[in-house]
């Protein structure tokens, strides 16, 4: 027999607190844990329980996450126990509306949850009602063909009295449905229709009407589910456990209660927690769950690393940065989940062609019945026409299966409105650094003073000034030095000269200078012999650095962040697939921006341009044309917001830029531009298939209906096959793979598309370029 727990008075056994899905995980003098299986997952159901509990007597604070479902109570012990707080959670769980009655806000906030909190208890619902409709036909059917018995259909016969208890809900529904939404919809007219066919003795068609409505509705239900499903398996985000150090100890901890600055260690196979910082080890890390990427990154003392990662090989301990809700997946998969909310102007319109279609079923309901004085007729072709499910979700199915079907491919698009838009839009912006390059600068090029000073040679001395150096050039330095396997000498004396260079001691005699021009002209050095090495490239874009030693300059390296492979096909796959011009937009100085017009087919380029600029020239554009804007910093922000649609790149990138954007391509692969053109192509395509399938269903079987040649059962199985047609040709969206290339036709080299753009180029642009007097011209 289960004790009771504490030898409350109230019998409260440990059994008793399982079966209802609540189990204490710690409880010391001031602090109480547990955890509530019904809130875990449930924003709803953790705030309304966060809030009852911090109302009750001694109480000082209340937290309920909903990641894990912890409900987290500082006590004061001398006004209330762990018994009475142990109830008060327990009666919440049994009798969630208990302590409503001093608050008529909260009472109807709590009953708005407990009807629409969760979509799986809806499911369950409908899918019952569907079983036991179904249960009641096949008792009527088996009674009539096998037993060859009479079937009583009168309103008080047993399928009079079933018909009535399915027909209830569906009243229900229809007049909160017509109170909510101040308008007419389906609902009330199919509640017409089976009551009159009850009243007209003909209880089971009343049934048939019923299973096809609740039938259709489930496999609704069903297929937005599976996409929801879908998205949140893509974006799993972290485990219920860590490890947290304690007082040099791992100790192992809910991560609900892992608070900023704690110091979480994560080993070899476990997913890392938290967003946060590296303080100590190294390790390979998968990071797919972010950007798609099959190889795993290899993580060091000062790096970022998200919840939801996989340690792949190795140990770290990570500085808290941000838990549960705040961390970047959790708040991708919020936004990919909220998203579904945001209508697409094709769902819309479909809202209103459905809407249409009801308005002309009443009118040849009514005319059917006036000319034929038959009423089985005119519910016939109430019966098509008043269903126009097929035709709203003609739209919105097929918009959900592909916003489920970007997130697989790493596309996070927040609504329907963005994913028909990026299908349309006409120009292009680009920035440049983190966007059409990668983040982390490389060496690209090593010249020595003299042939017979080695690069290896030039590289180890600048590797050992930079050694101790977190900038990016630094760690670009090092990178290539490592690749090399290059030694580090060991160094007394390094001293830093922001954004000028470094100099360091070797040994007793030796000091070596890193840094700019600027720099090695303060310390005395002598640059003249590489005056034209550094011009030629600075001429390409790349940042010069020089090395000296003893005030002798030895070398000179040219240093950029790389453009990203695949950048400059997808920027010519987009003038195939009909985008009329594409411009940079850049902050970097005019040399560099003057480099990438040589690499790729833009049509104009603006350099140097501050943020609000940037956003300035998006809104010109937008005079003529949709506008996307591609970038990935805080730089980008507002011309992110500004552009038709946003696009972020990349999950390093700043989080402003995420949040101002419509789209984030969180693999940071340019080429999910032409993939998330491609799917909102393809998802168009089948919406304007789903429109006309449901359409043409419902004006032939309102024909043949009224020629009586359309039985009511047969009306509703028309209603079952093109609800169900549509649902089965958008559920091919979820396993679609979007192709790389335009599906109108393939790009052109990139060398001929260039030669293209220079043909096609509107002088009318060039000369409005030109009279743009508060810019720099990259032409």
């Amino acid at each position: 027999m289960n004790k009771k727990i504490n030898g409350s008075s109230q019998a409260i056994t440990r059994s008793l607190l399982k079966k209802k899905g609540i189990r204490v995980r710690q409880f010391i003098p001031g602090r109480l844990r547990v955890q509530v299986a019904s809130c875990r997952q449930d924003n709803q159901k953790a705030s309304w329980m966060q809030k009852i509990m911090n109302r009750q007597v001694g109480v000082i604070r209340a937290d309920v996450r909903a990641p894990s479902g912890s409900v987290i109570i500082l006590f004061n012990q001398g006004k209330t126990d762990f018994d009475s707080l142990i109830q008060a959670v327990l009666v919440q769980v049994t009798h969630p509306v208990s302590f409503l009655h001093d608050d008529p806000a909260d009472s109807q906030a709590c009953m708005d949850c407990l009807c629409d909190a969760h979509d799986n208890a809806f499911f369950s619902i409908k899918a019952r009602r569907v079983t036991w409709i179904s249960s009641v036909m096949i008792f009527a059917l088996v009674r009539k063909w096998i037993f060859g018995l009479a079937l009583a259909q009168n309103p008080l016969s047993f399928l009079g009295a079933a018909a009535i208890a399915g027909t209830l809900p569906l009243i229900k529904e229809a007049v909160k449905d017509t109170a909510e939404k101040k308008k007419v919809t389906v609902k009330p007219f199919l509640a017409a229709g089976s009551v009159a066919t009850i009243l007209m003795g003909e209880a089971f068609s009343a049934i048939q009407i019923l299973w096809i409505y609740n039938v259709a509705e489930l496999t609704e239900d069903y297929v937005a589910q599976r996409s929801r499903k879908a998205i949140r398996n893509i974006l799993e985000v972290a485990p219920a456990n860590a490890y947290v150090m304690r007082e040099g100890m791992e100790v192992e901890t809910a991560v609900a209660d892992i608070r900023p600055d704690d110091v979480v260690a994560a080993h070899t196979g476990e997913k890392i927690p938290v967003d946060g910082t590296i303080l100590d080890g190294d390790a390979l890390v998968d990071e797919s769950s972010i950007n798609g990427r099959s190889e795993a990154v290899f993580k060091d003392i000062g790096d970022k690393v998200y919840a939801g990662t996989i340690i792949s090989q190795g140990t770290l301990f990570i500085r808290t940065v941000k838990t549960g809700q705040d961390t970047y997946l959790a708040r991708i998969m919020s936004m990919v989940e909220d998203s579904l909310a945001n209508k697409a102007p094709a769902e819309q319109k479909a809202d209103e062609l459905a809407a249409r279609l009801l308005k002309i079923g009443l009118a040849a309901t009514a005319a059917t019945f006036a000319l034929t004085l038959d009423p089985l007729r005119a519910l016939t072709v109430m019966l098509v026409m008043s269903c126009p499910c097929a035709t709203v979700l003609a739209a919105s199915s097929a918009v959900t299966a592909a916003l489920a079907n970007a997130a697989k491919n790493s596309i996070l698009i927040k609504g329907g409105l963005y994913l028909e838009t990026v299908g349309k839009t006409d120009v292009y912006c680009f920035d440049k650094t983190g966007t059409l390059t990668q983040n982390l600068p490389q060496i690209m090029t090593i010249v020595g003073r003299t042939p017979s000073i080695s690069e290896d040679t030039i590289l180890s001395l600048a590797a050992t000034a930079e050694s101790h150096n977190q900038h990016p050039m630094a760690r670009a330095i090092l990178a290539e030095a490592e690749k090399r396997n290059l030694s580090v000498q060991p160094h007394a004396i390094c001293e830093f000269k922001a954004g000028r260079g470094v100099s360091c001691n070797i040994g007793c005699e030796e000091v070596v200078l890193v840094g700019n021009r600027q720099f090695m002209e303060e310390n005395e050095v002598d640059l003249r012999w590489f005056d034209k090495k550094a011009a030629a490239q600075r001429q390409l874009g790349r940042t010069v650095i020089f090395v000296s030693r003893n005030v002798s300059a030895t070398g000179m390296m040219g240093i950029a962040n790389p453009i990203r492979p695949e950048a400059v096909t997808v920027l010519n796959d987009l003038k195939a697939d009909g985008i009329k011009t594409i411009h940079l937009v850049t902050g970097d100085n005019k040399e560099v921006a003057r480099t990438m017009m040589d690499i790729f087919p833009f049509d104009d380029c603006r350099a140097p341009l501050l943020p609000e600029e940037k956003a300035a020239r998006v809104a010109e554009l937008q005079k003529k044309h949709r506008v996307v804007m591609v970038g990935d910093g805080v730089n980008d922000a507002l011309a992110l917001a500004q552009a038709d649609i946003g696009v972020a790149i990349g999950a390093g990138g700043a989080e402003v830029a995420l949040e101002a954007a419509d789209i984030a391509l969180a693999d940071a692969n340019l080429e999910g531009l032409i993939k998330v053109r491609n799917l909102s192509h393809q998802a168009m395509k089948i919406i304007d298939q789903n429109h006309y399938f449901a359409i043409s269903t419902d004006l032939g079987g309102a024909a043949l209906g009224m020629l009586g040649l359309l039985s009511p059962v047969m009306a509703g199985m028309i209603h079952i096959f093109h609800t169900a047609g549509i649902l089965i040709n958008s559920s091919r969206l979820l396993s679609w793979d979007p192709p790389c290339k335009p599906m109108g036709g393939s790009a052109k080299g990139s060398a001929q598309q260039n030669k293209i753009n220079t043909e096609t180029a509107g002088p009318s642009e060039r000369k409005e370029n030109q009279d743009q007097d508060q810019y720099e011209l990259c032409r």
